[in-house]
């Protein structure tokens, strides 16, 4: 009695596998500059939160609030009478490195929410980019505190 084998051929597993790693690394390589360029795009809206939440806390307490960003740290604070309200450090938790014009930069915050000039870290509008490998967001920052991106 003539009987058939059942089940693959050790070549035709091979094919199998050879064709789904060249898939798998195909798609690994689509991914990374996607996830880079997703870090960058949620750093800018964390920091555009906290310049709310910065100005918001000033109007409430009716006190003088800084956002102060570390670019050398990559973070960014929110500090109001000299204690610290909230900080985010964007290098360990989201792997954003953060580059503007000088070491530290600080939006000072009036009652009225609008920043003050004298008191800033700097006298005209200020880019700030946040970078994860090749992918970047940058967002401006003007003197009395408006933000564009």
């Amino acid at each position: 009695m003539n009987r058939r084998a059942r089940g693959f051929t050790l070549i035709e597993l091979l094919i199998v596998i050879v064709i789904g790693g060249i898939l798998a690394a195909i798609v690994i390589k689509e991914v990374g500059p996607a996830s880079s360029r997703a870090s960058a795009h949620q750093a800018r809206n964390v920091f555009v939160g906290m310049a709310a939440r910065a100005r918001a806390h000033a109007i409430e307490r009716g006190q003088m609030t800084h956002l102060v960003v570390d670019a050398q740290a990559d973070s960014v604070s929110i500090v109001a009478g000299g204690d610290v309200l909230e900080t985010v450090h964007f290098r360990g938790s989201m792997g954003i490195d953060i580059r503007a014009p000088s070491a530290e930069t600080r939006v000072c915050m009036t009652p009225r929410g609008f920043a003050e000039p004298s008191c800033n870290s700097f006298s005209s509008a200020i880019k700030m980019e946040f970078v994860r490998g090749t992918r970047s967001r940058a967002i401006e920052i003007l003197p009395l505190g408006q933000l564009r991106w």
